[in-house]
């Protein structure tokens, strides 16, 4: 071989049998790093998306320091492997300490899984979510209970948490705001004739797949669904929950990302122990399958905003060649009849308006496409001020592949499907791959997010799920860990190091909430406001590494951190330095005021009592645009009622027209002294065929 070639080989042989490396993050190998837990998938004639349609939405992950001494560990959940718990060792060495610590699970199908300390040692516990009662899927949702020595103890029945439902995570809040910890469940429907209906299937409780609040009563978990207001019903296709206190009053607030046709679930806190569930009063829409969601402030203005993640590829051919969003009939059937309210099939960043709705911006902000989405995390992970956007990606197969549809949906097929196993061998064979690389997203100060992908870290080719946060080499950054399906888990090492500078909080507070669960932190330095609420549950089916992370750029001071408690009172903290990891208790605190937080009001107009006499209400026409012009972006034959106001009559007084639609009058009311009285003028009632809208 020529000398030249050879070094050349040589060269490119290293560089692809070393560690994965981008820009910001590096991906050890797990001969170096001892983590090769792999959620191994085996379809079976019995077993497939065919016959269980979240075959593929994969296992949990869930970080945390287990044995306090520093280091972040990590869980896994399997679906039909065993669990495995691994203990960091420090320099990115993990050990494998499953088969001691008794963790290894004895479900058929586990999900979602999360840390916390349950009953207030000061030790994290890990609760593991399982689907039971269909496929054969047998065992319980399990609660491992840390004994202090790298060993755990199954005590979900003792707590009250041994569910054997369709459960697909979890998640602690202190909702009561009684000091102890509760629990909101989340499950998920299966598809069946009772699970399509009418939006009012969610008030009828089904134990299988209804969401559970359960409250916590001297260490025992008591589900108070029904009384809190949290809906249950057989159509509750849940597959992730966050928790924040989104109206900024103290309470822990819900939002609940649901699947297929149910809508998500907006729920806020009223402070007597229920919830007023308001996703149409405070969303103008949102995801239609929705799937991982998070919470953080990306525009500093100390108010949490959401994002919820969907399937919209953005690859024109895979776009082109997939089901996307309903034709306009099916969607006003859906909301006009059946009572649902306005979903699309692409991401959705909810940004907080303090004191009213959000005002959804994803497709301003550029991250509205991002493919088979599973888990959404923001963080600093460069550490330069602004939040960052890490988004877990991909699917085995695609099961909204329009050929695959065209197939199973035919009459002749679905005589035959289910009966003859050729048949749904060729059914999964049409489905396409979706290999979709993971995305990073790079936050700035404008609402904008600049696609990062490939450069901060290296597109693969990996089927990535459950994705946790967490501080594994103790620099001060981020690091990533993902749960991957066929395929070993990922860990995602942060190399920003003293580029930019940080600061971490571990939260010590009481005995029953040891953790801080619920804690909110705001940030001053340099006149810019940081704002970050500790809740571990974040994503999809994940816990992260339960503290707060801040980054600062080149900022060597902080100006002050404010620390407001779950129980409403709060301390200062002023002239912190960056660069360092602090732990902070309560102390020398004050009652805080969450009025500060609300918007000032204004109240310039005031409605007046019946109108002064004007009753006028418009009726648009019943026409749809789209029937005719189908590549039309939007409506435009519903731009009226034209509005106009002037002296008609020459009284020396204003008087209103009101434009009608298509058949329908305009109405012209003429003001009489301090009230208005309809006239009708011929000519214009008359005129009625086209609608006024100038």
């Amino acid at each position: 071989m020529n000398k030249y070639l050879l070094v050349i080989f040589v060269v490119f042989l290293s560089l692809s049998c070393g560690p994965k490396e981008g820009e910001l993050f590096k991906n050890p190998p797990p001969k170096e790093t001892a983590i090769t837990f792999e959620n191994t998938l085996t379809e079976t004639d019995d077993l497939n998306i065919l016959d269980y349609l979240y075959f593929y939405n994969g296992g949990g992950v869930s970080t945390g320091d287990i044995n306090n001494d520093g280091l972040a560990d990590i869980f896994f959940s399997g679906n039909m492997v065993k669990n495995k718990l691994y203990l960091n060792k420090g320099g990115l060495k993990f050990e494998d300490i499953t088969e001691l610590a008794g963790v290894a699970g004895n479900s058929s199908w586990n999900t979602g899984t999360v840390m916390g300390d349950v009953n207030g040692d000061g030790l994290l516990d890990i609760y593991v979510c399982a689907v039971v009662g269909i496929n054969g899927f047998d065992g319980y949702n399990e609660l491992f209970i840390n004994q202090g020595n790298s060993t755990f103890v199954e005590s979900a029945e003792e707590y009250g948490l041994d569910f054997d439902s369709f459960s697909s995570s979890a998640t602690f809040l202190d909702y009561d705001l009684d000091g102890d910890l509760d629990i909101y469940l989340l499950n998920h429907a299966v598809h069946t004739q009772e699970s399509f209906g009418k939006a009012d299937l969610r008030f009828k409780r089904n134990y299988q797949t209804g969401d559970k609040l359960l409250r916590n009563e001297n260490g025992k978990f008591i589900d108070v669904s029904e009384e809190a207001g949290i809906y249950g019903g057989v159509n509750g296709y849940g597959l992730s929950v966050a928790i924040s206190d989104f109206n900024q009053d103290g309470y822990p607030d819900i939002y609940v990302g649901n699947d297929f046709h149910e809508d998500d679930y907006y729920y806020l806190n009223n402070g007597d122990g229920t919830f007023t569930e308001g996703i149409k009063k405070y969303f103008g829409h949102t995801t239609r399958f929705s799937m991982g969601t998070d919470v953080a402030d990306i525009n500093h203005d100390g108010w949490p905003d959401i994002l919820s993640l969907d399937m919209l590829p953005e690859d024109e051919t895979v776009l082109k060649s997939s089901e996307g969003d309903d034709n306009i009939q099916t969607q006003k059937l859906r909301i006009e009849k059946f009572g649902y309210h306005y979903q699309f099939t692409r991401n959705m960043l909810h940004l907080n308006q303090p004191g009213s709705s959000f005002a959804e911006i994803a497709l301003y902000s550029g991250i509205a496409a991002t493919d088979w989405s599973w888990s959404g995390l923001f963080g600093d992970y460069d550490q330069d001020g602004e939040q960052d956007l890490f988004i877990s990606n991909g699917i085995p197969k695609r099961p909204n592949d329009l050929d695959f549809i065209n197939f199973a949906s035919s009459d002749q097929i679905k005589k035959k499907i289910n009966n003859t196993k050729l048949v749904d061998q060729q059914a999964l064979d049409m489905m396409p791959s979706a290999k979709v690389h993971n995305y990073l997203f790079k936050g700035t100060s404008d609402l904008l997010f600049e696609d990062k992908s490939g450069s901060w870290i290296v597109n693969d080719t990996l089927i990535s799920g459950a994705t946790a946060v967490a501080d594994f080499d103790n620099d001060g950054d981020l690091d990533l860990v993902t749960n991957n399906i066929n395929s070993p888990a990922s860990l995602y090492i942060n190399k920003t190091d003293g580029k930019n500078n940080y600061l971490k909080i571990k939260l010590k507070y009481t005995p029953l909430n040891s953790f801080g669960i619920g804690t909110k932190v705001f940030s001053y330095h340099n006149g810019v406001l940081q704002y970050k609420e500790l809740y571990p549950v974040r994503g999809f089916q994940s816990s992260s590494e339960p503290i707060i992370h801040f980054g600062y750029g080149k900022s060597t001071k902080i100006d002050s951190l404010k620390i407001v408690w779950p129980d409403g009172q709060f301390q200062n903290l002023k002239n912190v330095n960056t660069n360092q990891t602090i732990s902070i208790s309560p102390e020398n605190t004050s009652p805080f005021d969450y009025g500060s937080l609300q918007p000032l009001k204004f109240q310039i107009f005031k409605e007046v009592e019946d109108n002064l006499g004007i009753n006028f209400t418009h009726k648009e026409d019943n026409y749809v645009d789209f029937n005719r012009q189908k590549l039309i972006p939007y409506e435009i034959s519903d731009r009226g009622p034209a509005t106009a106001i002037g002296d008609i009559n020459n009284d020396g007084k204003a008087d209103i027209f009101f434009g009608g639609s298509k058949f329908i009058p305009s109405r012209i009311f003429f003001q009489t002294d301090s009230l208005y009285t309809e006239e009708i003028i011929p000519e214009i009632y008359r005129d009625s065929i086209k609608e006024d809208v100038a």
